[in-house]
């Protein structure tokens, strides 16, 4: 009943100045985009299905119809408020100055595109509108970043090219505050940022440090300093023939625990010794 009122009244008055409220309100998309919100720029969801089948318009809604959006932050939305019924809406606060001095209109419009680039139901790639994708532009209607750490809020607006007029309009969006910058002088980069516990746990940790790299240097010194030289095991003489210790009667024996030994003759003892066969003494021996 209330879109048909508003269709009534703007057939009794002059149809370039009504605007047609729709009942749609802008926000941060829900989506999980990388930056949706940062200190300058935010993504809004698309204002796809947003004027879909409006009657009554000064403008063709599928082929001539322009979706813009404004932007404003403080007094802008006031401001903007009072110039809806204007035309040529898009000059009334050019985008290079519109946050520029304190008499600034703080608000801003930049085109979206025709209305049929936005259908409903939503087509894949236009879910969603980067506010700020300009950067720091100098067009009277570019899509320039917003002012740092701002509070901002924003609506979708239905235009008439002819004239530039609104036709149809969305809901003002909530307050969206945006990222706040902090003062790199104001960094606090000493140790009073950090927690007694880390200090403590930092300083052990240097404390190890040191002491192993003062082994390593001990061990170091020691390896190359106080290394001993090599001596070679000196191997005991051959035990596989000795005499016996007989006082009164000494004579060469063969020790059978070496017989596989080479034997070693010596220029000190040219006897050729005996052999004797399982240590029994009274039979001959053997000359080897």
């Amino acid at each position: 009943m209330a879109l048909l009122f508003y269709v009534v009244l703007c057939l009794s008055v002059w149809t370039g100045l009504c605007q047609i409220p729709v009942n749609n309100t802008p926000e941060i998309t829900p989506s999980s985009l990388a930056a949706k919100l940062t200190s300058n720029s935010v993504i809004l969801t698309s204002p796809s299905c947003y004027f879909n089948g409006l009657g009554n318009l000064s403008c063709n809604s599928t082929t001539t119809c322009e979706i813009w959006l404004v932007s404003a932050k403080d007094t802008g939305v006031s401001n903007y408020d009072a110039d809806n019924k204007m035309p040529y809406i898009d000059t009334r606060s050019p985008y290079p100055t519109a946050f520029s001095s304190n008499t600034s209109k703080k608000y801003f419009l930049t085109k979206l595109g025709l209305q049929k680039a936005y259908p409903c139901p939503i087509v894949a790639g236009t879910g969603y509108f980067r506010v700020g994708s300009d950067g720091n532009c100098s067009t009277p209607n570019c899509n320039g970043i917003l002012p740092v750490g701002s509070t901002a809020r924003f609506k979708y607006v239905l235009i008439n090219p002819a004239n530039k007029t609104v036709v149809a309009e969305s809901l003002w969006s909530n307050n969206i505050t945006l990222y706040s910058l902090k003062d790199p002088e104001k960094i606090d980069n000493g140790f009073a940022g950090r927690s007694a516990a880390m200090i403590v746990i930092t300083a052990i940790l240097c404390s190890f440090l040191a002491l192993l790299l003062l082994l390593l240097l001990i061990m170091l010194i020691y390896v190359l300093c106080c290394r001993k030289e090599k001596q070679e095991i000196q191997v005991p003489g051959s035990v596989r023939t000795y005499d016996t210790h007989n006082l009164k009667e000494p004579s060469p024996y063969v020790n059978h625990a070496y017989e596989d030994e080479p034997q070693r003759p010596t220029a000190t003892s040219p006897i050729r010794l005996k052999s004797y066969t399982d240590y029994d003494l009274k039979k001959p021996a053997t000359e080897l």
